[in-house]
């Protein structure tokens, strides 16, 4: 028990695709496949609406769960525990989100969600901590509950994100970039990324060094984002073609 809410670090490194970050990468497929496929299943819209509030509540308990160890143990401080990386503002956002099923987070948060908080499953920074420890299984949860809850959108809300979504979340994480900036000079910190590549490899390793990478940041931001919106564009220039087929 000590081991697991301990502030020290891992004698043994996490490493990407490792056994540990399998495990974790299994985990996180399993439990978002269970939830979906019963919303599939379920036909009960009372059961679903509990489910939905229930998931919010749970992930109020997760984001909660790691300030409390964190400021018990000692290892809070300003300069990363404020809740202002991409990841850790979606998880609040994905709370009102689900209680309220409000479209207008869901334009924003799905670009977020798939494009900031599934990299961050795949290429965590877990600080130095490593499997049996609290940080490693509130990490990928966290993240997780996320991406669960842009899905939970799609799927069961079934709303999608349009063109004017992503110009409206380009635009909105861009005037929250300058936002940040002064902040993370205030604290010492590297919230969004803005003043240094993270020490795990992620697409910020193919940027430039600090200050040209901050040019570069919100191209790849653009980029990804487009690489996320593709699907839909796909589908409507494949429905806007058949519809032209049947009028000719």
């Amino acid at each position: 028990m000590q081991e697991l809410f301990s502030p020290n670090v891992a004698k043994s490194s996490f490493y990407i695709l490792s056994d540990y970050h399998i495990y974790a990468l299994v985990g996180v497929f399993l439990f978002l496949s269970l939830v979906l496929f019963y919303t599939k299943i379920c036909n009960d819209t009372n059961k679903l609406n509990r489910l939905r509030v229930g998931l919010a509540i749970f992930t109020i308990l997760v984001e909660v769960s790691w300030h409390v160890w964190a400021l018990s143990v000692g290892v809070w401080h300003v300069n990363h525990a404020l809740p202002l990386h991409l990841c850790s503002l979606g998880a609040i956002l994905s709370i009102f989100m689900l209680l309220k099923r409000r479209y207008g987070i869901f334009e924003v948060l799905y670009f977020w969600g798939i494009a900031g908080a599934v990299q961050a499953i795949l290429t965590p920074d877990l600080r130095g901590y490593n499997f049996p420890h609290f940080h490693y299984f509130w990490y990928f949860t966290s993240h997780g509950m996320v991406v669960l809850a842009v899905l939970w959108m799609l799927i069961v809300e079934q709303v999608r994100p349009t063109w004017n979504s992503l110009r409206k979340t380009v635009l909105i994480t861009m005037l929250y970039a300058l936002a940040v900036y002064p902040i993370n000079i205030v604290t010492g910190g590297n919230y969004m990324l803005l003043m240094h590549a993270p020490v795990v490899p992620t697409l910020a390793d193919f940027l430039d060094v600090w200050p040209g990478y901050l040019f570069w940041l919100p191209v790849v931001a653009l980029v990804v984002a487009t690489i996320c919106y593709l699907p839909f564009a796909i589908v409507d220039a494949s429905r806007r073609y058949k519809n032209k087929e049947i009028i000719v």
